[in-house]
């Protein structure tokens, strides 16, 4: 399960999407007004692999990591924004998310000694954006993708998994972009209401 941060430089990550590989793009928040990259460093980078459970925070992210992540989250975002859209995806994206997901992943081994399971791998950041690409495979290859929706706020345009049982939810949050429309309308009607 994913874990949050308090600290005030990462909270502003979003784990609500609904997938993994979605919360990765929301890594890029305000995508439809005024985007803002959160991952614009790799220690921002590293932070976020530790927060979202998948490596630990002492992972060294060099800058052809962190180059490589910030490609296949803009693969995964426009690939599922076309598919939202009833749109052909990029064949290049594909081909980058396919690559990604053809990594190995870390493997658990038991250390019977320190009482724990270590997942280990060589590769620490492509085997997380490994798992992060097979998690958007899977999103995205399944009859299940008619639920990725894109919110209805201009300026969020985020991305996100409807799990709604009427798969009709248009904004990322209720708590959050909802709530803007609410108030916005309510003002609306109040300043023409006189």
């Amino acid at each position: 399960m994913a874990r949050r941060n308090s600290h005030p430089k990462y909270s502003q990550f979003r784990f609500d999407t609904g997938s993994l590989s979605l919360n990765f793009v929301a890594t890029v928040r305000h995508r439809g007004s005024q985007p803002r990259d959160l991952l614009s460093m790799p220690e921002s980078l590293s932070k976020w692999l530790h927060l979202s459970g998948l490596v630990a925070p002492t992972a060294s992210i060099t800058l052809k990591d962190h180059k490589e992540a910030l490609l296949l989250r803009e693969a995964i975002h426009d690939t599922a924004r076309s598919l939202v859209l009833n749109e052909e995806p990029s064949k290049n994206d594909i081909e980058r998310i396919n690559r990604a997901a053809e990594f190995p992943i870390a493997v658990p081994q038991l250390h019977i000694a320190a009482d724990s399971i270590k997942w280990e791998t060589a590769h620490p950041v492509n085997a997380c954006l490994a798992v992060i690409a097979r998690d958007a495979i899977t999103l995205m290859g399944d009859a299940e993708r008619n639920r990725l929706k894109m919110c209805d706020s201009n300026s969020c345009q985020m991305l996100f998994v409807d799990t709604s049982p009427a798969n009709r939810r248009r904004w990322c949050a209720m708590s959050v972009c909802g709530t803007r429309q609410k108030v916005a309308i309510h003002r609306q009607r109040k300043s023409l209401l006189g």
